[in-house]
């Protein structure tokens, strides 16, 4: 899908963030957060939300996509991040928009709503991370989704050489931030990490690609995320959980899937319980949306939250 608008704004620590503007420009507004932490934007996934409808706002966050400088870690955490919607919402002149939030999206989103909440009119989320300890454990420790997919978690680990013990995000930022690792070394590391990732989700793993200048862009993405892994996603160890009943009012909806291997559906269900505005819709499918399951889902969930729920609050 082609944006009608590409910009980039300045914000705090040298950070600069890109962002671009599909759909419908006098459409109610939406600001598309990616998921990762550290993977961008994709401007295929913006014509999933009714674009003939909607304002659809994508930006990349602090050191990923299109954003500069790429990789850095230099004030990238979680508040960062918030703070830089509400910043990117004030250049806009928007009054108040709807968020969308797929996985570490959907993190980020209810962080927003919970320090910006009179600026969030609804809430679509997908495949959401609650970024709790027990979710990153689930995911990158021996004793989670490893147990399902144990020969890729033993590549990964030969691959990162982690150490007896090492969580092996840890094992990543470590390579990533020394500075005698070579660039192909920290593309190839970080291409391990994605091939666990693609072994997880379902999909084919990705190639090693000989052309070096397209080896900055994994590893930035990589660094990124490791940096988030490793301090537990800058939250409490109960992730998101904390403070929602400042949200319990916002309309919500939520497409996640029944199989769903990275974000267990129980988790779906404990936040539809903590929020009784949530409307929890769930898909025969996984974690991802490339599943047709998942696209198929998300349309039901955002045109219930914009047929039922929107015309009597947006303003």
């Amino acid at each position: 899908m082609t944006p009608y608008r590409e910009a980039c704004l300045p914000v705090t620590q040298g950070h600069s963030l890109y962002y671009a503007e599909f759909g419908n420009p006098a459409g109610i507004p939406l600001l598309f957060v990616h998921g990762g932490p550290g993977s961008g934007c994709n401007p295929a996934h913006a014509a999933l939300l009714l674009p003939e409808t909607l304002r659809i706002i994508q930006f990349d966050q602090r050191g990923c996509g299109r954003s500069t400088p790429g990789g850095k870690l230099l004030g990238n955490r979680t508040c960062a991040l918030v703070h830089d919607m509400e910043c990117l919402r004030r250049h806009l002149g928007i009054a108040q928009w709807l968020i969308y939030g797929g996985s570490w999206g959907a993190t980020l989103a209810l962080e927003y709503a919970k320090h910006f909440t009179q600026r969030v009119s609804g809430l679509l989320l997908r495949g959401a991370f609650l970024a709790r300890q027990e979710d990153w454990q689930w995911f990158s420790t021996p004793h989670g989704v490893a147990q399902q997919f144990p020969a890729a978690y033993q590549n990964l680990l030969q691959a990162l050489q982690a150490q007896p013990g090492e969580n092996p995000a840890s094992s990543l930022h470590r390579h990533l931030l020394n500075p005698r690792t070579s660039m192909e070394a920290a593309y190839r590391y970080a291409l391990a990490w994605d091939a666990w990732e693609a072994s997880v989700m379902g999909v084919p793993p990705p190639v090693f690609n000989p052309d070096p200048a397209s080896w900055q862009a994994r590893t930035n993405r990589a660094r990124v995320y490791s940096h988030y892994a490793v301090h537990q996603f800058f939250l409490p160890a109960q992730g998101v959980l904390p403070g929602l009943e400042a949200i319990r009012a916002i309309p919500a909806t939520l497409a996640h899937g029944l199989h769903d291997p990275v974000c267990r559906y129980a988790g779906a269900e404990m936040l539809a319980a903590k929020l009784p505005q949530l409307q929890l819709v769930t898909a025969k499918a996984g974690h991802g949306m490339h599943e047709p399951a998942m696209q198929s889902a998300l349309r039901e969930a955002i045109t219930h939250l914009y047929s039922n729920l929107l015309p009597t609050r947006i303003r």
